[in-house]
């Protein structure tokens, strides 16, 4: 019987064990180990869809979606441990091949996001912002909840208590984070419009990733922690959920 497994080059199974940081993306355990001093890769590269499916098997995922058309594809492989591959493999069940082509479409999303973001850049100027959120000395003014346009921009994709999260973050600095747009813009005509802009452009890019408001909200507070070099990712949200209220997310 032809076997239908190909050796992955290492350079491909560096990008495997960088898509999932290290870790098996199942149990969490490290893939990798401590000998003499030196550390050694410990994973497998496991097939999502199997690279020689029994007949049964064959029966019992007729109609599940395939990530890849050719089992050896990258896209149809994930990096995790060696218990984790044992038991997904045996038995095969569709609950756990569901699971893990969800985990690894994730995966994929996100990766496919994270290389644009050196296209998408946003003036130093947000990093002011940040800066007098993470200093604040508690004399904020809350936003009037008749204010509140969450309810009119959000949908089903957004978890209740991501929203419920984003509203009280709207609340408690909204006017806070205007004033200091406000001064900006006294000392750079149109910088809030620029900043803005930027925020939106990088909102439509994520619109063409994923539509949920859950992915593109955590897309949005990533992208702003990395552009900011990683400075407060709790700054970055109170931020992202000022834009989702001004109008430049969930439009």
């Amino acid at each position: 019987m032809q076997d239908n497994r190909r050796e992955f080059s290492q350079n491909e199974k560096m990008i495997l064990f960088n898509e999932v940081g290290g870790y098996c993306p199942f149990c969490g355990d490290e893939l990798t180990h401590r000998k003499n001093g030196k550390i050694f890769k410990s994973f497998e590269v496991a097939h999502i869809y199997p690279a020689n499916p029994l007949p049964e098997e064959v029966e019992l995922l007729k109609g599940e979606i395939k990530l890849s058309e050719d089992v050896n594809d990258l896209k149809n492989v994930i990096a995790a441990c060696k218990k984790c591959h044992g038991l997904f493999d045996n038995p095969r069940t569709v609950a756990e091949y569901r699971k893990w082509c969800r985990l690894k479409q994730g995966l994929i999303q996100e990766a496919q996001l994270k290389s644009t973001y050196y296209m998408f850049n946003i003036e130093s100027e947000i990093r002011v912002v940040l800066e007098n959120l993470q200093n604040i000395d508690g004399n904020i003014i809350p936003l009037s909840y008749d204010s509140l346009k969450i309810d009119q921009k959000t949908n089903h994709t957004l978890p209740f208590i991501l929203k419920r999260k984003i509203t009280n973050d709207t609340v408690d600095y909204f006017d806070f984070i205007r004033n200091i747009f406000i001064t900006l813009d006294q000392e750079t005509p149109h910088k809030f419009d620029t900043l803005a802009s930027q925020i939106k452009s990088f909102y439509w890019k994520c619109m063409q990733t994923n539509e949920s408001q859950e992915y593109i909200y955590n897309a949005l507070v990533e992208w702003l922690f990395e552009k900011t070099d990683r400075y407060s990712q709790r700054a970055c949200e109170i931020v992202i959920a000022f834009f989702v209220q001004d109008c430049e997310v969930f439009s």
